[in-house]
């Protein structure tokens, strides 16, 4: 396990095994539930567990055997990624449970973002209401443009990958899980841009596929502010 020097004591590699009494369910859901550990000063630490997709998510499940293992190359790559800055979460520690051989599963630890919220939850819940839908895609769609005018490309945007807040100046948008993101020098290429577009907006089709929630006009409104983004400040 890689570790923060100064979350040494508060974060182990025990703390991600499923039977950890000191490690709960957390709100948020990626493939799998989070779990979540206390840190000093009232903050939290969430787990997320490694998990195929797919056709290996039924072989494979949590095991792993490729090699850098995953958590190491994605804590690498959204350090750099928040080098560049771009907001994203703050990673705390990455470790791998050997099982045989090349075999592995593997954990990332990152800070919890208080008040923040993914955006299917904000779209579904009553912030796309109170705040009203376009305050809340504006900076969405800023923080994707941000993304890869800096040269990073999301292997898996959906709409549980961005987190929002409301903030002091405003709301914000945080791009998270950059397991396999690819790095460019300058801005990424523009198929890959649009095939993030696309990958987002298949996300948006399978969550709410009678689009009651994310509607076509709010696409639309979210594909233009993306295209605009350079003129406004992210």
């Amino acid at each position: 396990m890689l570790v923060r020097r100064d979350m040494k004591t508060a974060i182990r590699i025990d703390l991600c095994a499923a039977t950890s009494p000191a490690a709960e369910l957390s709100q948020f859901q990626g493939r799998g539930r989070l779990k979540s550990i206390g840190l000093e000063h009232g903050e939290t630490a969430l787990i997320r567990a490694y998990h195929h997709g797919g056709v290996f998510g039924n072989m494979m499940g949590t095991v792993f055997f490729n090699w850098p293992a995953r958590p190491f190359c994605e804590l690498a790559i959204t350090e750099e990624v928040r080098r560049r800055g771009v907001r994203t979460v703050e990673v705390l520690a990455a470790g791998i449970e050997r099982i045989w051989g090349p075999l592995y599963r593997a954990w990332i630890i990152t800070r919890e973002l208080k008040g923040a919220m993914d955006l299917w939850a904000a779209c579904k819940g009553g912030l796309f209401i109170e705040k009203g839908g376009e305050r809340i895609l504006r900076p969405v769609a800023e923080s994707l443009r941000a993304l890869h005018r800096e040269g990073v490309y999301h292997r898996d945007l959906n709409l549980k990958n961005i987190l929002v807040r409301v903030e002091a100046e405003g709301i914000r948008a945080y791009i998270i899980d950059f397991d396999r993101a690819r790095l460019f020098l300058g801005g990424i290429p523009e198929p890959f841009a649009e095939r993030n577009l696309d990958r987002l907006l298949r996300s948006v089709r399978k969550l709410d596929p009678a689009r009651t929630y994310f509607t076509r006009r709010d696409w639309e409104f979210f594909v233009q502010c993306y295209h605009e983004a350079d003129s406004h400040e992210c």
